[in-house]
C-alpha cells in the first residue's frame, strides 16, 4: 500500500518502509490496521470509534490504546517530513500529507463541485475523471473580488465583536471546546515505606505516553519511612504537564481515603530536580498550616432554600525546588447543585512561601457550572465547564524565585480566560481528586466536607 512516492506498508510483511533509506519499521496488527484506515482516508478525520474498530475489531480496549498506538505510529513516522499524524480533540485522527511540489491534498465539498470546472467527483470529495481546467482572466477576477469581499465581511464581524465584548467571549468559547479530555488513568502497583500502594497515572489526549517506572519518581525522596510509615495501603495520582509534575498521595487508603491531610507535591521537571527531604517538609508544613489565610464565605450563594448541601473540598498544596524554600498554595472549592448536572462554583486559592511568610497572592472566581461524566479506564470522571461570573486577584507587592512561578501560570490560565475546565478523578465521603489550575493543571487530594444550609 503506497503511503507516499518514498513511503509504503509492505502488507504481507507487515513493515513500513522507507524507500529512501531502504529501512524498515515492524507495525504491530493494530498499528497497521489503524494506519491502513488513515491511509485510505487521507486528509480526512477519522473518528476514534471507527479506528477502534479497524485496530481492534470485535473487542472493548482501554481509550489508552489507541493514545499508545497513535504514539508509536508518530515515532515510526518521525522521519517523514510530508506527513503529519494530527490528533482532532474531541474526535479522532487526520493523517495529512504535503506533496513535493509543496501542495496540501484537500478535499472538496458538494458547493466547490457546482463551482468548478474540474470533472466528476465521488462523495468523499476526490477527483475521479477528468482534469483541472486552468481558470480563465473573468474568473481570476470574481475569485479575486470575491475572496475580497469575503476578508471586509470578515473584518467587519471581528471589528463588531471586539467592540462589543463578544470577541474575548467567542475565544474563550473555542478554547474551551478544543479542551483535551483525559485519554487515560493507568494503574500501576508498587511499594512505598514498606506499604502496597496504587499508583494512577493521568494523561491527557494532547499528551504521549512516556511511562516510566513508578519507583523513579521517589529516587530524591528521603527520610519518608518515619512520615509515611504506616500499615495502611496507600494510593496516589500522577500528572505530568511538560513543565510540573504533580503527586497527589492518600497515605492512608482503606476503600476510601481516611487520611486527613493528604500530600499535594509539585515541582518542575524543567530544571534539575532537587532532593526533598520529607520528614523537613512536615516539619514545615506542621507550621505553615497553623496560619488558614483562605475563607470562603457561605453566603457566596444566593437563596436559602432548604435541604440544599454544599460540597468543600479544601487542600494544601506545596512546590519545591533546588532551594529551601516552598510555595504553599491553600486551596479551596465550594460546590451547590442546582440539578444534577448544573450548579454554581466558588474556587480560592492563597499562595504563600516559607521564605516570604505573609500572603503574596491570593485569587478567587466563581460561575455556573454544567458537569459532563464520563468513564475512563474504569473511573468516573468528572468534567465542570465553568461560566466565569466574577473574580478577585490579590497582585504581590514581593515575588520571591519560586512563588513567581505559580503567579505566572495564574495569570495565564486563570485570569485571561472567561469559561474554565476543573476535572475531579476520584470522590469519596471524605476527599476527592482534582485537576485544578494552580501550576498548569495541576492533581490535587482534597479533604471534602458537607454543610448543609
Amino acid at each position: 500500500m503506497k503511503i507516499t512516492e518514498f513511503l509504503i506498508i509492505d502488507l504481507d510483511a507487515r513493515d513500513l518502509v522507507d524507500l529512501k533509506s531502504s529501512s524498515r519499521s515492524a507495525l504491530s496488527l493494530a498499528e497497521l490496521e489503524v494506519l491502513k484506515c488513515l491511509v485510505e482516508h487521507v486528509g480526512e478525520v477519522v473518528s476514534k470509534e471507527v479506528l477502534n474498530d479497524a485496530g481492534w475489531p470485535q473487542r472493548v480496549v482501554a481509550p489508552s490504546s489507541l493514545t499508545q498506538c497513535m504514539s508509536s505510529l508518530r515515532k515510526k513516522l518521525a522521519s517523514q517530513d510530508e506527513i503529519e499524524l494530527k490528533n482532532i480533540p474531541r474526535y479522532g485522527y487526520s493523517l495529512c500529507i504535503v506533496d513535493t511540489a509543496g501542495f496540501k491534498e484537500q478535499a472538496f465539498t458538494s458547493t466547490d463541485i457546482e463551482k468548478s470546472n474540474m470533472g466528476d467527483f465521488e462523495p468523499s470529495g476526490k477527483i475521479t475523471t477528468k482534469a483541472a481546467v486552468m481558470p480563465s482572466t473573468a474568473q481570476h477576477r470574481r475569485n479575486f473580488i470575491y475572496r475580497w469581499l469575503s476578508l471586509v465581511g470578515l473584518l467587519v464581524v471581528i471589528a463588531t465583536l471586539h467592540f462589543t465584548g463578544s470577541l474575548k467571549r467567542v475565544v474563550n468559547t473555542l478554547s474551551l471546546i478544543t479542551e483535551p479530555n483525559i485519554a487515560s488513568i493507568t494503574e500501576r502497583s508498587f511499594a512505598l515505606a514498606e506499604a502496597p500502594s496504587l499508583a494512577n497515572t493521568v494523561l491527557l489526549d494532547n499528551q504521549h505516553d512516556q511511562r516510566v517506572p513508578v519507583e523513579h519518581q521517589f529516587d530524591n525522596w528521603v527520610n519518608y519511612d518515619a512520615v509515611l510509615n504506616n500499615s495502611s495501603d496507600k494510593q496516589m495520582f500522577m500528572f505530568d504537564n511538560g513543565q510540573y509534575e504533580s503527586i497527589a498521595l492518600c497515605n492512608e487508603f482503606e476503600k476510601n481515603c481516611v487520611d486527613s491531610q493528604p500530600l499535594n507535591l509539585v515541582r518542575s521537571i524543567v530544571a534539575p530536580i532537587a532532593p526533598l527531604d520529607i520528614q523537613w517538609l512536615a516539619d514545615t508544613k506542621l507550621r505553615m498550616e497553623q496560619v488558614t489565610y483562605n475563607k470562603i464565605l457561605l453566603d457566596q450563594f444566593e437563596g436559602s432554600d432548604k435541604g440544599v448541601v454544599e460540597d468543600i473540598f479544601r487542600a494544601d498544596v506545596y512546590y519545591y525546588s533546588e532551594s529551601k524554600n516552598v510555595v504553599r498554595a491553600d486551596v479551596r472549592l465550594s460546590l451547590i447543585f442546582d440539578s444534577d448536572i448544573r450548579g454554581k462554583l466558588v474556587a480560592a486559592a492563597c499562595i504563600t512561601d516559607d521564605q516570604l511568610k505573609e500572603i503574596s497572592i491570593r485569587y478567587q472566581f466563581s460561575g455556573d457550572f454544567k458537569l459532563k461524566q464520563s468513564k475512563v479506564d474504569g473511573k468516573t470522571v468528572k468534567t465542570f465547564l465553568v461560566d466565569i461570573n466574577d473574580r478577585t486577584f490579590t497582585r504581590p507587592q514581593t515575588l520571591s524565585k519560586e512563588s513567581a512561578t505559580i503567579y505566572r501560570e495564574i495569570r495565564k490560565s486563570v485570569l485571561q480566560n472567561e469559561r474554565m475546565v476543573l476535572r475531579q478523578l476520584y470522590q469519596d465521603d471524605e476527599s476527592g481528586v482534582w485537576m485544578l489550575p494552580l501550576w498548569g493543571d495541576t492533581m490535587v487530594w482534597a479533604h471534602r466536607e458537607q454543610i448543609s444550609l
